[in-house]
């Protein structure tokens, strides 16, 4: 196998690589945080490159200012629809929860007693869905850039050899010196 076909086979390596490395990053919607203003009902945006069901996760912490174990609700919804339910307390920590729901907006429900400060993360992956035709594409893109390079330099080189057998010019040699020049004078 030739030395350049080797190197596009690289290429075609780290170009699909590098798009795996791309359609796995996080799209992080921020609900509620401590220090913000706290709204009961939020609305978020679960979207994709390809559209379809997406992969979601959210992320609740729940704590108290003054000591107490309160009682904390969290709920998703999306249309009429409840597709996420839980209630606690200020003592359970961080919850971390993890499901697939249609595209579309949600809407994200705290209810929370006062002296609760709370901290809700909603996390999507947008480009996750559409990995298998990125790869697809930039597979096609990547062979066709390198069977293109090498015509392109068949078609260069066949032009090349063309104009130079074609047309040969000669140069005429003159016989002699010019008129303008002489043999340097030398003192004896």
């Amino acid at each position: 196998m030739k030395k350049s076909y080797w190197l596009w086979l690289v290429a075609l390596l780290v170009v699909n690589t590098g798009w795996y490395f791309v359609s796995e990053q996080s799209a992080t919607q921020e609900i509620n945080r401590p220090g913000a203003d706290f709204e009961e009902n939020r609305e978020a945006e679960l979207s994709s490159i390809v559209g379809g069901d997406i992969d979601y996760e959210i992320e609740h912490c729940f704590e108290s200012l003054n000591g107490r174990v309160l009682s904390v609700n969290v709920s998703i919804e999306q249309g009429s629809e409840t597709i996420y339910s839980w209630s606690g307390t200020t003592d359970d920590g961080c919850v971390v929860h993890s499901a697939t729901a249609d595209e579309g907006k949600i809407t994200v429900v705290t209810m929370v007693e006062d002296g609760v400060e709370t901290k809700t993360m909603v996390t999507t992956w947008p480009l996750k869905g559409a990995f298998i035709g990125g790869v697809v594409l930039f597979s096609i893109g990547t062979v066709a850039l390198a069977f293109g390079e090498t015509f392109v330099r068949y078609v260069i080189k066949q032009r090349i050899d063309k104009s130079s057998n074609s047309v040969q010019e000669t140069i005429p040699k003159t016989a002699g010196t010019s008129g303008i020049w002489q043999d340097p004078v030398r003192p004896n």
